[in-house]
């Protein structure tokens, strides 16, 4: 956490000129503000001299001033009526905004679980829509929190002063009588302020006793249930019994040689891995196309079996580490597997452009490069906050229809220049690796047998079993389609490449 007055005065410039160019009190008003030699501590604006790095920190920060806006909300709906008629427009511009924040977050104020993350979440949502030229600066949501709670702090301290503004000149009684109506409200919002901060660590409180409490039954059964792991690490409630969960990792990979209802995952691509590489290094070189295939061809069959053992190492490295005991550990490597698919898919890809723009360079490579930029791009994004954050779900979508459709975008073409039953035959060979993936996930998103007798399938035969021996499949027909599409390539390089 990186605190400091110059700092905050840098960080909220943004905030502080956008809202004081639309704030501007008259000149008397601001005149008679700065005269003031008195002022209760129960408006004075918080110095947020502070930017918190930490997720829960700045969640926690949310809540508080949640709860503050409550209160503060409260005050200001009292002389609502008689001081809108003297506010102008702009300060009831952020009086809506603040309204509209309390009421869409009150809306998350009774979960246990994630209420901190998600009440920010619709903070920075509301302000988005009258306010995004404060937020565009800021990447990642808890940036976009901070800045949203300094920017209606300063809609609240303006307002506040304003009704002291009017009271001040007479309307609404003494200011003695404001401070002693203030003060009898401090205790209550000072208690309502600790109960936001205790509810924030009962809930913090709460995931790391079910945490401790599942490391203590793992070390004393090895293996746990379904539900006395903690709910991050709960995925699938059809498969009750086999839970590894440590907080070691050289106890994580130990466990490959124990029986648990990760082994049959983890020895499937492990083994599976052994045989590609025997594929890739032993029985490919002896097949014909190998002596008849250029670098160029040989180094396309290297990007594929490459990808295709990154994709089982990658998911070896998941299902043998995600009974790690610590939440940003496990979503580190499910991130693993992630990268591991995107780059099997592009790999995939490429081998048909590759053989399908056998005699048309430009084509070929251009295709080629545009796969491979999102391939890799399905490597990186991952790992980027930015590409996880709620708003850009968009982007993910977008991004991930990008790849697939570079897999299909080539048969327009094709179909154009050598007609649609010459594309369809060049094309049927894949077929069989598209089916065996595509049942697969069918099967893996429906949880198909495990959600038709709980428990039964724990250890083998398990929708999570079937998806990876799909993948396996979808490799290895890939592999002998991969020859089908260069044999084929080799003929047409004899008759049309010298002519084109």
């Amino acid at each position: 956490m990186a605190c400091g007055a110059t700092s905050m005065a840098v960080e909220s410039s943004t905030e502080a000129e956008a809202f004081a160019s639309a704030t501007a009190l008259p000149n008397e008003d601001t005149g008679f503000l700065r005269d003031r030699r008195r002022r209760h501590s129960f408006h004075a604006s918080r110095k947020l001299s502070c930017d918190y790095q930490d997720a829960d920190a700045v969640f926690i920060r949310v809540e508080l001033f949640l709860a503050e806006l409550e209160r503060r909300m409260q005050w200001l709906e009292e002389y609502r009526r008689s001081h809108m008629v003297q506010i102008d427009t702009s300060l009831k511009r952020g009086y809506a905004t603040l309204e509209a924040v309390r009421d869409q977050c009150s809306l998350a104020s009774d979960e246990l679980m994630g209420s901190g993350k998600k009440r920010a979440r619709i903070l920075v949502e509301t302000l988005e829509d009258g306010y995004n030229e404060v937020l565009v600066t800021k990447e990642t949501l808890e940036q976009k929190a901070q800045a949203g709670v300094r920017l209606m702090e300063s809609f609240l301290s303006e307002l506040e002063h304003r009704v002291h503004a009017v009271r001040d000149r007479g309307i609404y009684g003494t200011l003695d009588d404001g401070w002693k109506a203030m003060d009898s409200k401090l205790v209550s919002a000072r208690e309502i302020v600790d109960e936001g901060m205790e509810r924030a660590r009962r809930t913090r409180d709460s995931l790391r006793v079910t945490v401790e409490e599942a490391i203590r039954l793992a070390q004393e059964k090895r293996l746990i249930n379904y539900h006395e792991l903690p709910h991050p690490w709960r995925v699938n409630p059809h498969i009750i019994k086999g839970y590894r969960f440590t907080t070691s990792k050289v106890e994580c990979v130990s466990s490959v040689f124990a029986y648990s209802n990760e082994m049959f995952n983890i020895w499937s691509h492990m083994i599976g891995l052994v045989i590609v590489l025997a594929i890739a290094f032993y029985f490919y070189p002896l097949h014909t196309n190998f002596s008849l295939s250029s670098k160029s061809d040989i180094t396309i069959a290297a990007v594929f079996f490459f990808a295709a053992c990154k994709c089982l190492v990658c998911s070896t490295i998941w299902h043998t580490m995600n009974s790690i005991a610590s939440q940003s550990l496990m979503e580190r490597f499910a991130c693993v597997d992630y990268t591991g698919i995107s780059m099997l898919v592009a790999a995939s890809i490429v081998t048909t452009e590759y053989t399908a723009f056998y005699c048309e360079p430009i084509s070929r490579w251009t295709y080629i490069i545009l796969t491979m930029s999102l391939g890799i791009g399905g490597i990186i994004l991952p790992w980027h906050p930015t590409f996880n954050r709620h708003d850009m779900a968009w982007a993910r979508v977008g991004f991930f229809v990008t790849l697939a459709a570079t897999g299909f975008s080539p048969i327009a073409q094709l179909s154009y220049t050598r007609g649609f039953s010459w594309t369809m035959y060049f094309y049927a060979p894949i077929v069989k690796s598209m089916v065996v993936y595509f049942v697969g996930a069918l099967i893996y998103a429906s949880k198909i047998p495990e959600r038709w007798k709980p428990g039964f399938f724990d250890y083998v035969g398990g929708s999570h079993n079937i998806w990876h021996i799909a993948v396996l499949g979808g490799i290895f027909f890939h592999y002998h389609a991969m020859q089908d599409l260069f044999a084929g390539a080799f003929i047409r390089a004899q008759g049309e490449c010298p002519s084109l």
